[in-house]
This record gives C-alpha cells, sequence and structure tokens, in this order.
C-alpha cells in the first residue's frame, strides 16, 4: 500500500524514509495477519506446514516495525508522523509493541536536529 501524504492545502508532499519504513511494517503486519488467519483456520497437516512460515514472517514484522522505531526523523512532520503511526498501533491492537521498541521510538524523537 502506498502512502500519499497531503497538507491541509491538498498539496502533495514528497515521501520520506519514515513513511518508507512505516509502510514496509504495514506491508509486514498485513502479510503476518494474512498467515495467521490462514494459519487459524488451517487442519492439522496444513498447520503444522503454516507454523514455521508464520514464524518467519512474524520476525521479519518485528525487525520492519524496529527498524521503524529506530529511524532518525528529520522534522517535527516526520516525529507527527512516526507517532501518530505507533499510536494508532498500538491502540488499535494491530501489533505487539514491546518495551525495547518504545524505547527506540522515544530515543528517535530526542535526536531531532535543531
Amino acid at each position: 500500500m502506498v502512502v500519499q501524504l497531503a497538507c491541509s492545502n491538498g498539496e502533495t508532499q514528497n515521501i520520506s524514509g519514515v513513511t518508507n519504513l512505516i509502510e514496509e511494517h504495514r506491508a509486514a503486519l498485513t502479510l503476518v495477519e494474512r498467515l495467521g488467519k490462514r494459519f487459524m483456520e488451517a487442519e492439522e497437516t496444513e498447520a503444522a506446514l503454516l507454523g514455521p512460515n508464520l514464524d518467519v514472517v512474524m520476525a521479519e514484522e518485528a525487525a520492519a516495525r524496529r527498524q521503524a522505531a529506530i529511524a532518525p526523523v528529520a522534522d517535527l512532520r516526520e516525529i507527527k508522523i512516526k507517532a501518530a503511526y505507533f499510536k494508532r498501533l498500538m491502540g488499535q491492537g494491530w501489533g505487539e509493541l514491546d518495551h525495547d521498541d518504545l524505547y527506540a521510538l522515544l530515543s528517535s524523537f530526542a535526536n531531532v536536529p535543531a
């Protein structure tokens, strides 16, 4: 899913590295949800085959989430984008956010250039 940002005046903005990482995480999260649903509905033999694949996909989602959390932000706009995304992620139950991810997220906000 391509993320297209627009200002309140309707002009589009360039997509930054932070939004690309968020897009990658959303794609990984969608894959986890899809495979997890299939795993839950599968019979025993199919579930045995899907289990290792689900583990790999979940690890890739966690890595994408960590990358999005630790990504440096360049300005206030990127801080708002990251904060809003992780707020939705935590509030909607779309994924687990461990304390290391939260620490990395908050640390990335502290290093904003003036």
